[in-house]
Parts: structure tokens; sequence; C-alpha cells
């Protein structure tokens, strides 16, 4: 996976990495460098640098060098797409999570990395993580622990679609074609009529309508004829992440 420069970076060394402070964590993110003691926090950031990536920019491909990231701030997704141009969301990331986690492992998939809101991450010496890995058990544990977070979460996005409550399968729907379309205009804007958004959902019109209603009402999303614009994607992924496996 190919790492993009975005915003300023700057080189972190492992002596002047600072005491981590206590960070707030959505519900069901895992906190990676918690995992770890100071030192090997100290160790995994060595050589890393940071950055500041403006929205709807494309921070990983897939046809480029492995790369590794933690996500400081803002929200991110990971999606595969095809030929034809048809995506595919395999998770939302959100602060104090570790973007790349195969990277480190092993061969990647064939995967993106899209920046939803304004982000700063940490991009990781890869090799250097590598190499930490494959030598030291805690790291090789804290690794192990974030690759099973993403295997959940894929899991719980699957589910979502069919089994969430209809206010979480509107939230992913809404979420996800607003990231598509931020991708192709610029704006987290869904274009779709109430009657597309059911029959995605799988409900009804007015049950649909309810729980668009209710989004509206607590200043998640505004609607228009034909469009329904995302205020505030951090509090759909939430809603996403609610649902419980």
């Amino acid at each position: 996976m190919q790492a993009l420069a975005g915003g300023d970076a700057r080189l972190l060394s492992s002596v002047d990495v600072p005491r981590r402070a206590h960070l707030p964590m959505p519900p069901g993110s895992l906190d990676f460098l918690s995992l770890v003691t100071e030192a090997n926090r100290g160790r995994l950031l060595a050589g890393s640098t940071q950055g500041t990536f403006p929205p709807g920019s494309i921070v990983i491909r897939p046809d480029g060098p492995p790369a590794a990231y933690l996500l400081e701030t803002g929200l991110a997704r990971t999606y595969w797409n095809v030929p034809d141009g048809r995506q595919a969301t395999m998770a939302f990331t959100h602060p104090t999570e570790l973007v790349g986690v195969t990277s480190i492992t092993g061969e990647p998939p064939w995967l993106f990395l899209q920046v939803i809101t304004e982000s700063r991450m940490t991009i990781l010496d890869i090799n250097a993580v590598r190499k930490l890995a494959a030598t030291d058990v805690e790291v090789s544990t804290a690794v192990g622990a974030h690759l099973l977070r993403r295997l959940r979460e894929a899991y719980r996005l699957i589910a979502v679609r069919t089994l969430g409550n209809i206010k979480e399968r509107v939230a992913y729907d809404l979420l996800d074609r607003a990231a598509q379309s931020q991708l192709v205009v610029g704006r987290l804007e869904v274009r779709a009529t109430q009657a597309d958004l059911a029959d995605s959902v799988g409900s009804s019109r007015e049950v649909m309508s309810r729980a668009l209603r209710e989004l509206r009402v607590e200043g998640i999303v505004e609607t228009a004829p034909g469009a329904i614009r995302v205020l505030d994607p951090t509090r759909l992924a939430a809603i996403v992440r609610a649902f419980v496996i």
C-alpha cells in the first residue's frame, strides 16, 4: 500500500516522543498504543512522521509499498473497489486506532484509505515496526489484538446492514453513500430519494423517514429536495459502531 504525503510532516525519534496523554475514545475503539509499555511506544513511534490530511484525501492506495498509520484525530474509511468503480466499505477508523496492520504482518489486501473529516495521523516506520513485531512478544501481541479487532469490525459492518435497527442501518447507508460521493464531488452528500433509501435499508418509506427525521433533529444531517447532506459524519459512524455483535 502506498502512503501519500499530506499536510505538514514532522519526524519523530525515540528521544522526542512525549509521554502520551489520555485520549477520549469512541465506544468500541481499541487504543493500539495503550497495549504496550511506554518504552515500546517510543520504539514504535521512532522514525515516524506526523501529517494532517484534508477531507476526501486518499492516504493509502493498494498499488504501492506497505504503510501503517495511527489515526490521532478525525475519521477515515477503508474500502475495496473493483474496475467498474463500485466500492465496498471495510471499516471506519476512529482516533487511537491503527490502519495498515496487515502491512505489518504480511501481504496487505487491495485496500484504499479515505479521509472523511480532516485527520491528523502518525505515519509509522513500517520496517522498524515489522522488526519490533517479529522480535518483541508484547508488540506482536498488540498487533494480533488489533488484527482481531479489525476482523470484528468487518463482521459488524456486514451484520449491521441486515440485523441493525432502522436508525443503525440508515446511518450506515448514509455514511457509506456520502463517503463515496465525497470522492467525486468533494462533499458528504447523498443524492437519493427517500424511496431509494428505504429500498436500500430494507424498510418501508415511512419507517425510514422517521429515522431520517430523527437524524435531522439531532443535527447530524440536513435534507433538501433530492439530497441529504451529512453534517456530522463522526456521529453517524458512532451510531453504526453502537451495533453490538
